[in-house]
């Protein structure tokens, strides 16, 4: 089995602990209906005054979700062996890099310059489960999706990166695993746990 040179990471309950983002209270928020998807739903509101202020109360609300954010566990350390490692990093979010940048900085200083690229909302891609943003990463991070694993805590990752042609892994946070749409290539409880997948390099990756 080959081992990878690069990581995409989801963020908000994959680098962060997971009760960070209430999404019932972003659902309110936005008049999104229970179980759908926000950003795809707030994609299909026609009147454009109602969709601009919808997206401004996520914003406002995933912000101050993000400053009261913290590092899941394990995330510090498996960071820190990532660069030991000379891995690639990215982040993969349908967040917006704001709130990304909110919560990093409640993680020790200069985790935020271990990442070579931040593929947020902000751009102009589709966003998860869409393959695009791995794609893009790739490209930024210079290695095909094959020397890539995408790790996440939703269905939405999984899909993203296997139909990209990365590995995946998923990351349960301890929670029961769902029913996927795409088969992750690894399952993992804690992010402790990534460095003995077998596509992670024992060594630092030349």
């Amino acid at each position: 089995m080959p081992t990878i040179r690069a990581i995409l990471f989801d963020f908000d309950g994959t680098l962060t602990r997971p009760e960070a983002l209430d999404f019932t209270h972003l659902r309110a928020v936005t008049g999104c209906p229970p179980g759908q998807p926000i950003l795809e739903y707030l994609a299909t509101v026609t009147d454009p005054t109602v969709r601009s202020q919808a997206l401004q109360r996520l914003d406002e609300a995933e912000l101050a979700a993000a400053r009261r954010s913290a590092p899941n566990a394990g995330a510090v350390d498996l960071l820190a062996l990532c660069r030991r490692r000379a891995l690639a990093l990215g982040i993969l979010t349908r967040n917006t890099a704001a709130a990304v940048h909110a919560a990093l900085a409640t993680f020790p200083p200069g985790t935020a310059e271990l990442f070579s690229v931040l593929v947020s909302r902000d751009h102009d891609l589709p966003p998860k489960p869409a393959p695009a943003g791995v794609t893009h990463a790739c490209q930024i991070l210079r290695v095909p999706p094959q020397e890539l694993l995408v790790v996440g805590d939703y269905l939405f990752d999984i899909d993203a990166g296997h139909h990209a042609g990365a590995w995946t892994a998923y990351l349960t946070n301890g929670h029961p695993l769902p029913v996927f749409t795409s088969t992750p290539d690894f399952v993992i409880q804690h992010l402790a746990e990534l460095p003995t997948l077998p596509v992670f390099p024992a060594t630092p990756v030349p």
